[in-house]
């Protein structure tokens, strides 16, 4: 792995540095914008009125929920933040 670093003349040089690797635990939270389309059956009541529709589809995931694009594969996905919240180095022989 190569990194910089500044000499006491002050120029910048590249150090390879020693590399290692770890097996470890991760803790990842991430917020994820997702854009996709889905076939859903709703309340005639909420066709023609996107606030009963928006509140019908969030108190009733189930009726979207397993058509969310986890990967992507089938509509838009954008990481907005990702976050590293616990990182545990482990033997490479011992179970997570």
């Amino acid at each position: 792995m190569e990194t910089e670093e500044t000499t006491e003349a002050g120029t910048v040089r590249t150090v390879q540095e020693e590399t290692a690797k770890v097996r470890v635990a991760m803790t990842v939270t991430e917020e994820v914008t997702y854009d996709f389309i889905v076939t859903v059956e709703v309340p005639g009541s909420a066709v023609d009125d996107p606030e009963a529709l928006t509140e019908h589809l969030v108190d009733n995931e189930e009726l979207w929920l397993d058509d969310l694009p986890i990967d992507g594969s089938n509509g838009y996905l954008a990481v907005n933040e990702r976050a590293v919240n616990d990182v545990r180095i482990l033997p490479f022989t011992e179970e997570v």
